[in-house]
């Protein structure tokens, strides 16, 4: 493992991100968050705070899987574009450390944005009192992990379909995930001869909603997922995220530059 090449290789992504001003959007969004709750509050919060830690978890999934999305399906598409990739090849890196590393930084940048938005939501909803428990904290650690697959599945689709395509895919499976593994588990109990082809196709989507413990979060008096059920989600994580990274490597290795 080329650890300096992977560490030199994040900072580009996190440096090329700060250039293009993308944190600037999430303080942006920050600010725009701060503001709709300063609005709700004159209006009055008492008996709104489920709602509020809902609207909170929701903004923080949408925004947080749009920046993943946007920053990881462009990174190699990008390279090849601006002829940027020869001196990088040139360097002693192999094709899978210029992945991992690229890999490495779009998730930091990613986190970065995720951590700053869910600061300034948390200050707002503090502002008007709002209680938080022990369960957040697993929500955060928990949607950080969902953010990986999200972006390594988003940086395969990249290596295989151009960036826009890579994009709307990403989005569709993101967002939609959930609600197509419930249409594969309603189309098996319909038709149990098509049961086999149903788990495999659903064994193969991002299971993002399996890191959102939004629903647990928002309500008063949840009990804490147990641990091994987090190291499960780590699991998967580390599982799915390397099996999308084989992949991209299998087609970047062939791919002319």
């Amino acid at each position: 493992m080329n650890f300096s090449a992977y560490r030199a290789l994040a900072r580009c992504v996190v440096l090329e991100s700060l250039r293009r001003k993308d944190l600037w959007v999430v303080a942006i969004l920050g600010f725009v968050i701060l503001l709709a709750s300063s609005t709700l509050g004159f209006f009055g919060f008492s008996g709104l705070e489920i709602f509020a830690k809902d609207m909170a978890v929701t903004v923080l999934g949408m925004f947080s899987t749009i920046i993943a999305v946007l920053t990881s399906s462009r990174l190699i598409p990008d390279e090849i574009k601006n002829r940027t990739l020869y001196p990088l090849l040139a360097r002693p890196i192999s094709r899978l450390d210029l992945l991992v590393g690229k890999l490495v930084g779009a998730v930091i940048v990613t986190w970065i944005s995720f951590i700053l938005l869910a600061a300034l939501t948390a200050v707002a909803l503090l502002i008007f009192h709002v209680k938080f428990e022990l369960i957040m904290v697993q929500y955060l650690v928990a949607k950080m992990l969902g953010l990986v697959v999200v972006c390594s599945f988003a940086m395969m689709l990249s290596t295989y379909m151009t960036p826009s395509a890579a994009a709307t895919m990403s989005f569709i499976f993101a967002f939609g995930s959930p609600m197509i593994a419930r249409g594969l588990v309603m189309a098996s109990a319909e038709n149990p001869a098509v049961k086999p082809v149903c788990a495999v196709i659903n064994s193969l989507l991002p299971q993002t909603g399996l890191f959102d413990l939004g629903g647990r979060a928002v309500y008063i008096g949840w009990t804490m997922v147990p641990l091994w059920v987090m190291g499960f989600l780590f699991a998967y994580g580390f599982a799915y995220s390397g099996a999308t990274l084989a992949l991209s490597w299998a087609k970047f290795r062939r791919q002319a530059v």
